[in-house]
This record gives structure tokens, sequence and C-alpha cells, in this order.
């Protein structure tokens, strides 16, 4: 067992110095310490942090109830259409985390380097939408609110209810007040927008330790926000993104901090640190000592190694390359978790909420749907009034609806758009040339944008 301490926070550089500040980052940590100078019990909790000893032998797999909050503007009222994003986006990007999360995303069978590949964990969770809310009636996990907010700014840091970062969060102002996050992982799919601090945010999320103090004013925050063109990789993300947004974020939410030292010198440049080895960290051992941030793509040919790892106190004999290829670094590809980090998630998941952990989430008993959205209950008007049979298909699927059809986009279970546009007859689609699998269709009809997942089987 690791020393455990009770750590008293400096604050002093508390506030990291990015370089290239222009790049698109995360918020978590800005917002962490803003939040650890204003609420006492958070800081408190963050504090009481410690290890559980937790067996390896005897894990399981761990089900998180989640449900996708998409606050969207007005004038995007069709489902699929700017920031109201579809059910095929977010079905892609559960897809993405629980690909992430259980050790099987695709860099498994062929990474651009093996570096580190022997120090690579499961967290081995799964991530499900709910199907039942709060009141116990039926969901398809998913809740869409039209607002006439243009975007949300996370370097917001006015005081007022709302014209702050977590704007989002709350139905009185614009936003969508979150459920009951003691039982549900609340994800907010919006527009963000980094005016006051530069750059660009693609998303953020606070350290476990905001339910230390149940029905405070400070729980509302608890959770996780996404810019929409970062969530998933189809329907209207960006070219750039790789779903991997959430993936990091959900790593603060449980526990870990970013790879790479955030802390500098009284000239503003960075320095050397292992900044998850501590009792913040978690202690992981097995994330190698960093300095500065790197951006770029991980290669067979990177090498960065901008720390002596031999000057700290880890698991490394010789000093190592930086692991930027974490899931928690700022690359701009990442694969992996160490085994360190795994530890730190399911230490979280297993402590209650006075040490900083999220032990209530792991003990929810709400009803959850992990077969897709498609298989949901889904409340949409436009969705009751639209089907395609037969599915699964052996090639020839028909579309039955009333409604007036303008297009229709075919995308595969990666994301990929297959094919689209308009047709002569748009209620009957030959898939006879595509090959076996899942597919997702978008329907572009004049009462909005249905997503279906069907299955080609002969």
């Amino acid at each position: 067992m690791k020393k455990i301490i009770l750590l008293v926070f400096l604050f002093n550089n508390l506030d990291p110095v990015f370089p290239q500040e222009n790049y698109k980052k995360c918020n978590t940590t800005r917002l962490v310490n803003q939040e650890l100078r204003s609420n006492p019990a958070y800081l408190k909790a963050r504090n009481n942090k410690k290890e559980l000893n937790i067996s390896k032998s005897k894990r399981t797999t761990i089900t998180i109830p989640v449900v996708i909050h998409v606050v969207h503007r007005n004038s995007h009222s069709n489902i699929g259409v700017g920031t109201n994003i579809s059910n095929a986006q977010i079905e892609d990007q559960l897809r993405i985390l629980n690909e992430d999360y259980s050790k099987t995303n695709p860099e498994l069978a062929s990474t651009p380097r093996n570096t580190f590949i022997n120090y690579w964990g499961n967290p081995d969770l799964k991530f499900c939408l709910a199907s039942t809310d709060p009141n116990g009636n039926p969901t398809s996990g998913i809740t869409r609110t039209s607002t006439a907010q243009i975007n949300w700014d996370a370097d917001d840091d006015s005081n007022t209810p709302c014209h702050e970062a977590n704007g989002m969060k709350r139905t009185s102002c614009g936003g969508k007040d979150g459920w009951d996050p003691s039982k549900y992982l609340n994800i907010w799919v919006c527009d963000l927008t980094n005016s006051q601090g530069g750059g660009i945010t693609l998303g953020y999320a606070y350290l476990p330790g905001l339910l230390a103090d149940f029905n405070s004013s400070n729980d509302y925050k608890d959770g996780l926000v996404v810019d929409y063109r970062y969530f998933g990789t189809t329907g209207i993300a960006a070219p750039s993104s790789d779903g991997r947004t959430p993936t990091h974020e959900i790593g603060h939410y449980l526990g870990l901090m970013h790879t790479f030292c955030e802390d500098a010198n009284s000239q503003g440049n960075p320095i050397c640190c292992d900044n998850d080895n501590n009792n913040w960290g978690g202690y992981v051992t097995d994330t190698p000592a960093s300095k500065d941030i790197y951006f770029g793509s991980v290669t067979s040919n990177t090498n960065n190694n901008t720390c002596n790892d031999l000057s700290y106190s880890n698991i490394f004999t010789t000093d190592v390359l930086d692991m930027d290829e974490n899931f928690m670094s700022y690359a701009a590809n990442t694969w992996m978790f160490s085994e360190g980090q795994v530890d730190v998630m399911l230490e979280t998941l297993g402590a209650p909420d006075w040490q900083g952990g999220r032990l209530n989430l792991t003990n929810s008993n709400v009803s959850v749907n992990c077969t897709g959205i498609i298989n949901s209950i889904d409340n949409s008007d436009t969705d009751i009034n639209l089907s395609v049979y037969p599915n699964p298909s052996k090639g020839n699927l028909f579309i039955n609806t009333y409604q007036e059809i303008i297009s229709i986009s075919i995308y595969n279970i990666v994301g990929k758009e297959v094919t689209s546009g308009t047709r002569a007859n748009k209620k009957q689609l030959d898939l006879n040339l595509f090959n076996n699998g899942v597919y997702f269709i978008n329907i572009s009809t004049d009462q909005g944008v249905i997503t279906k997942k069907i299955i080609l089987s002969r």
C-alpha cells in the first residue's frame, strides 16, 4: 500500500499556464481550482480522498446510467440540424466510450506505437442510456432543450447564476437541469464558446467531490459538458473529432488528472512534474513525468521525453518517453489508460461521496438500455410517424411514413457516410451492394431529421 496522507492544497500556481493557448483544450483544471477556492466542502472531499484496496481478481463490469442533455438553439429545432445532434451521433459516441473503457478500441489490434502497451489497463466500464427518469417514467435517456442562448462560455467567471460557465446546467438559465447526479452520469452537449479565455474549449468535467455536501448549491455542476462538434464522429461532428473528448472528460469525472505538468515557474515557463503521482491524482505511478503539452499526433516516430523519470518516485527504472498516447493527454490521437489510472477510477467508484468517490453511482438502481437508442423509447412524434422495415434486412428496405422525404444519408458503424442524396423512390432503398453489418440511416423530412439503426444480414 502506498502511503496515505492528508493533503493541504496549496493555492499558489493554481491556474496553469498553458502554452499555445489558442489550441482546443479541456477546461477542467481551471474550473476545479475555481471551485476549490469557493467551496470548502469540495476541498475537504478532495483532501479526504484515499486509496482503496480493490482486488483485481474480484473486479466485475460496472454499468453506469447515462443521460444525454442536448441543449440546442431555437433555430435548430429539427433533430440532426446544427446543435441539435442526431440519435445516431449520440449512439456513435456511446460506442466509442464503451470501446475505450473496455480496452476494445480499434487501436488495440495495431497501435501507432507499442511503447507503453504493457501498461495498458482495462477499466471494464459500460455506459448505458437510462431507461427510467428520476420519477420512474420511461425515457430514451436523451433530453432535448431548445434555448434562445446561442452558445455558452466555459470561461465565464461571473458570479450571477445565468452568467457563469455552468449555465447550460440550469433550466432557469435556458439550459437543462441535470438528473440526480448520485444516480446518473449527466452529459450536456451544447455549443461551447471560449470568448473570455481564448482558444476553443472542447469539454470539461469536475473531479469527484461535489456531492460530498449533497443538496448544496453546487451539486448541479456535477457531470460533464462536451461541445456538440466533438461528441461522436458522425452526423454534424467536426471532421477532426475522434470521439475522445468525452473519454477524456469522464476520466476527470472518475478522478483522473492530466498526465502533463500544469505548473509553471515564476516566469510562467513550464516545468517538469509527475502531475498525477500525488494524493489528488491518486498516486498514479505508471504515467511518466512530463513537461508542457504535446498537441501533435502520436506515431511510431514520436519520441518526446521532456523529463528525466529517474528524478521522480515512480515504477520506471529507466528514463522513459512521455506517455502522449494516454487519454488524459492533449495529443491529437490517444488510445489508452494506464493500469494505475484504472485503479484510480475503480477506487473512485468504490468510495463514498465524502471521500471524493462515486459509490452511489456504482450502486444506482436506475434501469438502463445497453442495446442502442433504436430499441429505447422515443417520445418524438416525428419518429413515431416513420418506420423502416424489415429490420434486420436482407438488402431491400422500405420506409413507411406520411411525411415528405427530402433526402437520405446512410452511415456505417464507424460513422463514415457511405451514400447520400435524393432518390427517385425515396421510400424504398436497395442495400444489396453493402456489406453485412450495422448502418445508420438519416432521413430528412419536412418535419425534421430522423435517424434509424438497421442491421443488414443476408
